[in-house]
């Protein structure tokens, strides 16, 4: 079995935004935040975190960019109590920040891929093994 490319592994993160966009698309926003108690994470919360994951493993494994939305970002960190996820931002904010972190990650994905960074090789190696992370965190 061979070594995805990064090319490949950007192309499978598509498939799984995808596939979490296909399963969150016809939820109405009392849907995407409704929580059956406290203690309790809103689908809504997920949306957030997957792509907070993302940027945030992107951001400190491969290029020290600075945070997107700290308010967001704070939200979304699982070490924030499930007691405080209640009051999650509309589907658009949602929706906008999962794009803007999507287009983040395959900026520096693709740079890594195009050796436009220091240490390519090395750079490289964490990207692969970044993304496999991240694609599993999105499915």
């Amino acid at each position: 079995m061979s070594t995805p490319t990064l090319q490949q592994l950007l192309s499978e993160y598509d498939r799984a935004l995808t596939y979490t966009s296909d399963l969150t698309a016809d939820l109405t926003a009392e849907e995407v935040t409704w929580r059956p108690n406290e203690t309790s994470s809103a689908i809504g919360w997920h949306m957030g975190h997957q792509p907070a994951v993302a940027h945030f493993m992107v951001r400190n494994l491969t290029a020290a960019e600075a945070r997107l939305d700290p308010p967001l970002d704070d939200l979304m960190d699982s070490a924030t109590e499930e007691a405080q996820r209640g009051d999650l931002p509309d589907l658009d904010r949602l929706s906008d920040y999962r794009n803007t972190v999507a287009e983040r990650v395959r900026f520096r994905i693709g740079a890594i891929d195009e050796g436009n960074v220091g240490a390519p090789a090395q750079l490289r190696v964490i990207a692969a093994t970044l993304m496999v992370a991240v694609i599993n965190h999105e499915y």
